[in-house]
């Protein structure tokens, strides 16, 4: 390894210097990368519009100690660029798990030698299959490992990576899914309620801080807000103001929801079960909690005997 730094120079050029010590191959690497030479000892300077490519392409030889390489030119952008300006893309593949996609066709040079010792293989079995697959047996922690050190050393070359569906959901989108299937199951409920406190019961957990629906809704807008803030103001400004809207109703409906929930609390009336018997709906509503897969169990709790509606059946309810 040779002693270099590198740096800004006139009309985006790169500057590098290399050490006193360098050997001469050092110098040939750079020359043979499209470097010219500068005025002092040991500079030089990579310029046009591929300057930082090739810098970072000598850089990489001289890190790995190759300074007798052949230089590999740096091939213009195929047709198969996944991401408008990225050199890598990693994204997650339906089959293949997490896999990796380059700007170019090339499978020699610095990306694809990067690729490779991070454990990525190309495989270009057929002209959809121009990606490099994960780590051979990796278990999906370590494909995103491997991806995240090769985005990593790839981002130091100067090169651009990005990526494409492998950040983590928010927790409030995990929240949200847990409260959507916990209210599709209260809805089954509501039927066999005659109560006007326990159907305030059933809004109270939809509108629960923690676990409710609506709250779980209004923090993933938030989070998908934040997102949108981070866009270029030609694609996000629609976005934002579109997600913006619908926070607000968001808000607005639990506002008007917890007005409902307090009066229905308030009224404490009773009224006769409007579908079946309160015994055959709760029979409906457990059939919904097994096919939901939620253990069996109370959904919430039936109306208190100081409120309940007698309801002194004479004829047997069939359905």
């Amino acid at each position: 390894m040779s002693d270099i730094s590198f740096g800004p120079g006139p009309d985006g050029a790169i500057s590098a210097r290399l050490g006193p010590e360098s050997p001469d191959s050092a110098h040939r690497l750079l020359q043979q990368n499209g470097a010219t030479r500068g005025v002092g000892a040991g500079e030089y300077l990579f310029s046009g519009p591929d300057a930082v490519a090739r810098a970072a392409q000598a850089a990489y030889l001289l890190t790995a100690g190759k300074p007798d390489a052949p230089a590999s030119p740096v091939p213009a952008p195929s047709r198969h660029l996944p991401v408008d300006g990225a050199d890598v893309v990693f994204a997650r593949h339906p089959a293949d798990g997490i896999v990796a996609a380059t700007a170019t066709d090339a499978t020699e040079g610095l990306v694809p030698d990067v690729l490779r010792q991070c454990g990525f293989r190309y495989d270009g079995s057929a002209p959809d299959r121009d990606i490099y697959l994960p780590p051979d047996g990796a278990t999906e922690r370590q494909a995103l490992v491997a991806a995240a050190r090769a985005s990593l050393v790839l981002q130091g070359l100067g090169l651009q990576v990005a990526t494409v569906g492998l950040a983590t959901p928010p927790a409030s989108a995990d929240r949200l899914a847990e409260a959507a299937e916990d209210l599709a199951v209260e809805t089954v409920n509501l039927r066999s309620l005659t109560d006007s406190r326990d159907v305030a019961d059933v809004l109270d957990v939809a509108l629960d801080p923690k676990t409710g629906a609506l709250p779980n809704l209004i923090e993933l807008l938030d989070s998908t807000e934040r997102f949108i803030a981070q866009l270029p103001p030609e694609q996000g400004e629609i976005l934002g103001a579109q997600v913006g809207i619908a926070r607000l109703q968001a808000t607005a409906m639990v506002e008007n929801l917890a007005a409902v929930r307090s009066s229905l609390t308030d009224l404490a009336t009773a009224v006769e079960a409007p579908i079946a018997t309160t015994r055959s709906m709760r029979a409906t509503a457990a059939s919904a909690v097994s096919a939901l897969g939620v253990p069996a169990g109370p959904i919430i709790q039936a109306a208190s005997a100081a409120h309940a509606v007698s309801t002194a059946p004479s004829t047997a309810v069939t359905l």
